[in-house]
């Protein structure tokens, strides 16, 4: 397949890398690192095992990468705007997109440029980093869960089509039938840790839980997410808010991603990670005090309006 990494970082690059290893004709479309990956190549030191793409294919530009077969859309959801310029080049009849971003709201952005039936998520659990230009370290995870926007027969298949696609590729996938049931698991991770040490300015989980009060405070926020998600008729699995506070609790001096962009002051997904998410609990009166006051934290910390 002719697939473009559409925002190829770190997570983009290192999916990329591997369907690239399984043959297919990936283009890598990123922005400052697209000479240097061009002269160099593209790396990727994986506990999975190591990529080495000496001739990966770096584009600056959707234009000139071309009509593709398959759109991976890798940027942070702080992008989205951009969408409508995007993705046209990018299209022919009977291209996919499926969007791997944080959050809840990007398929719905991107069936304004094109068909939903073409449009599916890709819920990724996965901890990568950039170390240099075209250099990749993968972590952990890379697990991928599969939904199409549209929750038809033809929708299903398709998710099952992609897991397909990537399993072969060396990632553990599943395809479900419904985006938002997907998206709930990994909110109940996302809007409690990424968001408290966002609102805290900035911190590691290794300090938070150096905080009580802190740590009660996230496990109460999971339980408001997982009650939400529940009302809106997507349930999360049992024990979720156990196995999440366990996992995160042995990270050790891990900073989300959302508080390292605000450390190096650069955009913060509010809207995807928290904003929308939280309409949605308000959509059907579900009791989330401790999440609506967490939102009104990371807007005063970001210099945001806070009536919300």
């Amino acid at each position: 397949m002719r697939i473009a990494i559409l925002g190829a970082g770190a997570l983009g690059c290192y999916y990329g890398a591997c369907l690239a290893k399984a043959g297919h004709d990936v283009r890598f479309i990123m922005r400052s690192a697209c000479e240097h990956v061009r002269r160099e190549g593209l790396y990727i030191h994986s506990v999975k095992g190591d990529i080495s793409l000496p001739r990966a294919r770096a584009m600056r530009t959707p234009e000139e990468c071309g009509p593709v077969d398959l759109v991976v859309v890798a940027w942070k959801t702080c992008c989205n705007h951009l969408f409508p310029a995007s993705l046209p080049p990018l299209l022919k009849n009977g291209t996919r997109i499926v969007t791997l971003q944080n959050g809840m709201g990007n398929a719905e952005q991107i069936a304004q440029v094109t068909s939903a039936a073409d449009i599916f998520t890709g819920l990724c659990f996965v901890c990568c980093m950039t170390d240099s230009p075209g250099t990749i370290r993968h972590l952990e995870g890379g697990d991928i869960q599969f939904a199409p926007l549209e929750p038809t027969d033809a929708g299903m298949k398709g998710a099952q089509e992609l897991a397909v696609l990537f399993a072969e590729a060396g990632i553990k996938t599943e395809a479900f039938r419904h985006t938002e049931k997907i998206l709930w698991c990994k909110l109940t991770w996302n809007i409690p840790f990424n968001g408290l040490c966002l609102a805290l300015g900035g911190i590691d989980v290794e300090k938070l839980f150096t905080m009580p009060e802190q740590v009660h405070r996230a496990r109460c926020i999971i339980d408001e997410v997982c009650t939400t998600a529940k009302m809106r008729g997507f349930p999360t699995p049992e024990g979720i808010a156990d196995y999440q506070m366990a996992r995160t609790a042995k990270m050790g001096p891990f900073i989300p991603s959302s508080a390292v962009d605000y450390l190096k002051g650069r955009p913060v997904e509010y809207d995807a990670i928290w904003g929308t998410p939280l309409k949605r609990a308000q959509s059907v009166h579900a009791p989330v005090p401790l999440w609506n006051q967490l939102c009104r934290d990371i807007r005063t910390r970001l210099g945001l309006p806070i009536d919300i």
